[in-house]
């Protein structure tokens, strides 16, 4: 039985690292007419179309006090599917 060498461990993290590095970069670097599809396909379900959107951190505070309602802020990566 051979050992499995520290070096050898090294370059296996080492290349790991890699392949997550380039497959997140490849993910990022979706082409801008797609994401823009995906954004018009999510806008046109209906229970997005039931919600007032504010995309506005100070209309939210505004409202929020107006109508002494809580705020709740949604974060998602553009466009995601």
């Amino acid at each position: 039985m051979q050992k499995f060498s520290m070096q050898k461990y090294s370059a296996l993290r080492w290349l790991t690292t890699l392949c997550v590095l380039l497959v997140g970069s490849v993910s990022l670097a979706q082409d801008s007419e797609v994401m823009e599809k995906r954004y018009q396909e999510k806008r046109a379900k209906k229970f997005v179309q039931k919600i007032e959107w504010i995309t506005s951190l100070d209309q939210a505070k505004a409202i929020s006090k107006q109508k002494n309602l809580p705020i709740l802020a949604y974060f998602t990566r553009s466009y995601a599917p």
